[in-house]
């Protein structure tokens, strides 16, 4: 989910901003423009493809990830909502996806994650809400909860802050 699986992986790092500059001249598209942003695109989020003229039904899921993430990240964004980013990826791909969301926040970007993985959860929120159908049971400090705390707000127990 993400991408045009039978565009090019350029294709796809533009599908946002095809239609401005410096994508775009009138009716048509910049191919230098293009390729020089997804050729930048490429080598920041190190994204694994034999070009950027690879159609992206080609890449793997982690690539596919950083495909995702390097097209959305590229306006610099005031927030990110992120829901389960490191879900089935493998170790490598989820410690460079952690590791950019860090960096989105310490460039000031507010970050709404949402995640199953504690120990994504604890590892990369400043806070922590538990929500049990449909109901906030609390809001904890990831440096002060404990897995046991969680545990019992996942199950229903209201603890915590309770907002």
């Amino acid at each position: 989910m993400g991408i045009v699986p039978e565009m090019s992986v350029a294709e796809n790092l533009i599908l946002k901003k095809h239609h401005r500059p410096p994508f775009c001249r009138g009716f048509l598209l910049n191919l230098r423009a293009v390729r020089r942003f997804a050729h930048h695109a490429i080598e920041e989020y190190e994204i694994m493809t034999p070009g950027p003229d690879t159609p992206a039904k080609l890449l793997s899921g982690g690539n596919i990830q950083r495909l995702i993430l390097a097209r959305e990240l590229s306006g610099e964004p005031a927030l990110i909502i992120a829901a389960h980013p490191t879900y089935g990826l493998d170790v490598g791909a989820t410690e460079q996806i952690r590791q950019i969301l860090l960096e989105q926040r310490r460039r000031g970007a507010a970050i709404l994650l949402i995640s199953e993985d504690l120990e994504e959860l604890m590892s990369l929120a400043d806070r922590i809400a538990v929500i049990f159908e449909g109901e906030i049971m609390g809001e904890v400090a990831p440096e002060t909860a404990s897995l046991e705390e969680i545990g019992l707000m996942m199950a229903g127990e209201k603890r915590g802050v309770v907002l």
